[in-house]
């Protein structure tokens, strides 16, 4: 039987994901993050982390349809968590 503690955290990316997958990967969980709970009463979302992680993805990414729809959702978002 999975312990609950397995699934706390961000969610794993999907392995071996074309470019466009990974980019719906991304501008999903940066419209709609998971929210953490830091210290009592305290709850964050994570988007600045998803936002982090994304931009290292772009630095592998070909396909130039994917790069346009991450960067632009990067900079929908990313004037929030600065």
């Amino acid at each position: 039987m999975e312990d609950f503690k397995d699934n706390l955290g961000p969610e794993k990316m999907p392995e071996a994901a074309s470019d466009i997958q990974l980019a719906g990967f991304f501008v999903k969980h940066i419209e709609n993050p998971c929210s953490v709970e830091v210290e009592r009463g305290k709850v964050v979302n994570i988007r600045p982390f998803y936002i982090r992680e994304a931009k290292k993805a772009l630095e592998n990414m070909t396909n130039p349809f994917a790069i346009e729809l991450l960067e632009r959702k990067i900079k929908e978002y990313e004037k929030e968590t600065e």
